[in-house]
């Protein structure tokens, strides 16, 4: 098997690598890039593309929750067995219409030292394009499901399927609300104009020039977002995703200030931009609930993403139908 699957779809492709089950690329015909972020480096190896890892993030990337405190970038660490992993082609589809990855990992809590043995399946997809697209817009869509599947460890151990998308800045992430939220800081204050919340939607500002991150329940989001950017020459592109949303699920990606013994009332949708610490990038990101080690062992979740580019008025006014919401820039 070579060591990327290019998986066509409508007017384009994304390329998948085997190396970290990662989507390194999305072309939409008549574009002239990458419609998501990849930093160059390598195959499977750098930032770049969409990935799975594995939450809550303040139990599995640290040494310990004091690290996670004091010193969040510089002891920060990715677990191996998470990304890049050790995946396997276990099936594909006809005429390169799909591809499905298989991982397995062991994790330990830094929080309490339970022990947790996964299996990690990543599905991909192509999918049927929205029908009302206006026109000029061209569009690529796909699926993605990941299923965790516990293999052993100690009770009440959590892991949730934690889904990253990183985006090329500078563009503004819509994420529509069920009434006005306040969404919950990870990291570094929002600062004034990186995070804009009204009745209809949270907005988020990816520039990769302050390292925020945000966090929205499961009962606040709507299951959906989008990342509206500017290409230039009257021309835009939207990265519209819609994912499942379970309100009888434990979610529990938490930021680390709160207690080292809490692993529920965690968030579903969640948004980064870094400020050039880590690369040019932002991040859309869900959270699947979690499997627990004794009680709910096994989990699939399953996004659609569709990715508009065409002439602006009419990919906002398409992204506007898909979201319900209004597209914009803010900062």
């Amino acid at each position: 098997m070579s060591e990327t699957t290019t998986i066509q779809s409508g007017d384009g492709a994304i390329t998948v690598a085997t190396r970290g089950a990662r989507i390194l690329d999305c072309r939409v015909d008549g574009v002239d890039e990458n419609l998501f972020y990849d930093d160059g480096i390598g195959i499977g190896i750098g930032n770049g593309g969409d990935r799975l890892w594995i939450a809550p993030e303040v139990a599995y990337y640290w040494p310990s929750l004091e690290d996670a405190r004091t010193d969040p970038v510089g002891t920060a660490e990715t677990p191996a067995d998470v990304d890049p992993g050790d995946y396997e082609v276990v099936g594909d589809y006809e005429d390169g219409k799909g591809l499905v990855l298989r991982n397995d990992c062991s994790l330990i809590d830094s929080r309490d030292e339970k022990a947790i043995g996964l299996e990690l399946t990543r599905s991909f997809a192509a999918a049927d394009m929205p029908t009302d697209l206006l026109e000029g817009v061209k569009c690529v869509s796909f699926t993605i499901t990941n299923e965790l599947l516990v293999r052993g460890g100690d009770d009440g151990a959590v892991a949730s399927a934690w889904n990253i998308l990183q985006v090329p800045p500078t563009g503004t992430l819509i994420c529509p609300t069920k009434g006005k939220v306040d969404p919950r800081s990870y990291y570094d204050p929002f600062g004034e104009k990186h995070v804009q919340s009204d009745d209809t939607a949270v907005r988020f500002l990816i520039d990769a020039q302050r390292r925020v991150k945000m966090g929205i329940k499961p009962a606040d989001t709507l299951g959906k977002m989008g990342y509206y950017r500017p290409l230039g020459d009257g021309h835009s592109t939207l990265i519209y995703r819609e994912f499942e949303v379970d309100l009888d699920g434990t979610y529990v990606d938490i930021p680390r200030d709160h207690p080292a013994d809490q692993r529920s009332d965690g968030d579903a949708l969640q948004a980064y931009n870094d400020d050039q610490t880590f690369g040019n990038f932002g991040e859309m990101e869900y959270v699947a609930p979690a499997v627990i080690v004794g009680e709910v062992e096994s989990r699939a979740v399953t996004c659609t993403t569709h990715v508009l580019a065409g002439p602006d008025a009419a990919v906002k006014a398409t992204g506007e139908a898909l979201l319900g919401v209004s597209v914009s820039m803010i900062g």
